[in-house]
């Protein structure tokens, strides 16, 4: 699961340090518009397409986890690693904790208790996108929504 946050109407990454948060940004309107400055890796190298800012817990709108689950034959899973690779893989890893999926839709053992299966992007029905708010909003409602395999593409790029 990563994290992000809602400031100034729009998502960012987040990463969470006592009450500070460090937005990252890849959109250099950010850094002409919104205080946004080019990160500096630990080298002392900065980067004219990566932009960072701190700022504290009580400035932004909202700080959430986001997951992703896959519909899969009818059945809900949780994955592994959504992200720009999975296009370029053309596949999603899925994973259960429950035998059952073993014989049901053709998992493996990973580990004890843990069961996976790569699935092809084609064959997943929808993806649901999950966020569950933290921090001060942790009372309120996790949203889901829902992606249609026709717009599973697209939601990956």
């Amino acid at each position: 699961m990563s994290e992000y946050c809602i400031y100034k109407n729009k998502v960012y990454e987040v990463v969470i340090n006592g009450d500070q948060l460090n937005l990252t940004s890849y959109d250099v309107n950010d850094k002409l518009t919104n205080g946004f400055k080019e990160y500096v890796d630990v080298l002392g190298r900065p980067h004219k397409d990566i932009f960072e800012k701190d700022l504290a817990i009580s400035d932004v709108d909202l700080v959430f986890r986001k997951k992703i689950n896959a519909i899969y034959k009818g059945k809900e899973f949780e994955t592994y690693g959504i992200n720009t690779s999975t296009l370029e893989n053309n596949y999603i890893l899925l994973f259960s904790m429950d035998y059952d999926d073993v014989n049901d839709y053709g998992f493996t053992k990973h580990e004890q208790f843990v069961y996976q299966k790569e699935v092809a992007l084609d064959d997943i029905e929808a993806l649901v996108e999950i966020k569950k708010p933290i921090l001060k909003w942790k009372d309120q409602p996790e949203s889901r929504k829902t992606i249609p395999t026709n717009k599973i593409l697209e939601y990956l790029s």
